[in-house]
């Protein structure tokens, strides 16, 4: 009779059962979706925290290149200086030394 009061509602009780078990699975895939969902907001912030100290740490090395590079315009610079000074001083030097000869001889 049970069976029959039931077949004429439209659910067997294996029905209702499998009902009730379809419905605890979407929670479960619900709570899980949730859950995965909030760990991803979680790397994705992580990831954008890292972007941004990459960039940072991107932006200080291009400005440090930059200070290399003046760095090395202006040690360039003092080479050819010093080399100019050295030769007008062996310029100088070769001149006197001509000089001390001709006051020897």
């Amino acid at each position: 009779m049970e069976n029959q009061a039931h077949n004429t509602m439209g659910t067997s009780p294996c029905e209702a059962e499998l009902q009730e078990l379809m419905e605890q699975i979407d929670i479960m895939v619900s709570n899980k979706k949730m859950d995965w969902e909030r760990k991803m907001r979680a790397l994705e912030t992580r990831l954008d925290l890292r972007d941004q100290e990459l960039a940072n740490a991107q932006t200080c090395l291009d400005q440090k290149g930059q200070e290399v590079g003046l760095l090395r315009q202006k040690l360039d610079s003092l080479e050819k200086c010093n080399l100019a000074m050295t030769q007008n001083y062996e310029g100088q030097l070769q001149s006197l030394k001509a000089q001390v000869r001709k006051i020897i001889i």
